[in-house]
């Protein structure tokens, strides 16, 4: 292998063993150059880097609720008594109160002094531990009515419940109930009021079997008056509504039921209305006109107002009827004497039949 290196040479020219030699030099010169980054590389990878110096930690803190005074067992805690304050994470307790509202209307079940931190373990977490009143909404009041076997659906109605009240009024000959009122919370029945009721084999509270006589409402004030006085005029019935319904509320509702003894209506008497009178017509006085023709005194009363003619007889023979003048009275010296002066005609006379 040499000897055919040696022999390619011996052959080159001089140009070709320049160009030969300042290739090789080239190459030569990039391992050297390639050796000295590699070695400078490892000096600095072997060197340690210097780090900076430690920042200071920043301390998180958390916003707590702290009792701004003393606060005494049971007492509703209000935003006033309390205040907030931001503590170091490691000196807040585990189930720190942090907000206000979390612990509003609540009330303490510890004392709490100023500058302590509220917990949930000092505090009621649940309305049950308040005792009764913790039941009751805050916008309504406990109401209680008596209720037997019947209106009290057989003692099947139990603490958390919700029924509708009915009104049961008795006249004297039908029977009204009316939808008092809907969707009511049952608080208790007797003193039950579900804290700890004990249940039987079957898994149904045992409280259940009792006889109900009381039974306790949560009622807005108005409702709770409205009841109050419905109490007092009738019979207040509970009926149970299903855990869920097909609506909470329907339309106000009434049924009437007569009795069979119940007197029958008595047909209405139309009013008669009387006929109107005619007013009386005043007739006026009759002139009296008195006669005396001897020792005798003729009276008559002749009618202001015209006279219809009179009809005539008929003449029994058939002879023409006609009215015949008055007959002339014979004098006997005296003058007659007339009650008044003015002259009043006299009735037509008709002259009687001839005699045969």
């Amino acid at each position: 292998m040499l000897q055919r290196i040696t022999r390619i040479l011996n052959d080159m020219r001089p140009r070709q063993l320049l160009l030969l030699a300042g290739i090789a030099a080239v190459l030569m010169f990039g391992a050297i150059l390639a050796g000295i980054n590699s070695v400078s590389k490892d000096k600095a990878a072997v060197q340690p880097t210097e780090t900076p110096p430690p920042q200071p930690a920043i301390e998180k803190r958390i916003p707590v609720v702290v009792a701004k005074q003393n606060i005494q067992p049971r007492t509703r805690i209000q935003e006033t008594m309390l205040q907030m304050k931001e503590l170091p994470e490691d000196l807040v307790p585990e189930g720190a109160i942090k907000s206000f509202d979390d612990v509003k209307d609540v009330q303490l079940k510890v004392s709490i002094f100023a500058g302590d931190i509220l917990t949930i373990q000092k505090v009621f977490a649940e309305t049950s531990d308040e005792g009764f009143t913790g039941n009751i909404p805050a916008n309504c009041r406990a109401v209680s009515i008596s209720v037997n076997d019947v209106t009290g659906v057989a003692g099947f109605a139990r603490p958390g419940d919700r029924v509708d009240l009915l009104l049961v009024e008795k006249g004297k000959h039908s029977v009204t109930t009316n939808l008092l009122l809907q969707n009511v919370p049952l608080l208790s029945i007797n003193q039950d009021h579900g804290a700890s009721a004990p249940v039987g084999e079957n898994g149904v509270p045992t409280a259940a079997i009792v006889n109900p006589s009381i039974a306790t409402f949560a009622l807005p004030p108005e409702d709770a008056l409205k009841l109050i006085s419905a109490s007092k005029l009738g019979e207040i019935y509970l009926s149970l509504r299903p855990s869920k319904p097909q609506s909470n509320y329907v339309e106000p509702m009434e049924y009437t039921m007569e009795s069979v003894d119940a007197p029958q209506p008595v047909r209405e008497t139309v009013p008669v209305i009387p006929a109107a009178s005619i007013p009386a017509v005043s007739v006026p006085a009759v002139p009296k006109i008195e006669i005396i023709a001897g020792d005798q005194i003729v009276q008559s009363n002749t009618p202001t107002v015209p006279v219809a003619p009179a009809k005539t007889a008929p003449v029994a023979q058939g002879g023409p009827t006609t009215n015949q003048p008055l007959p002339i009275i014979p004098s006997t010296g005296v003058a007659p004497i007339m009650s008044e002066s003015t002259p009043v005609p006299s009735p037509p006379i008709v002259s009687p039949p001839a005699n045969q």
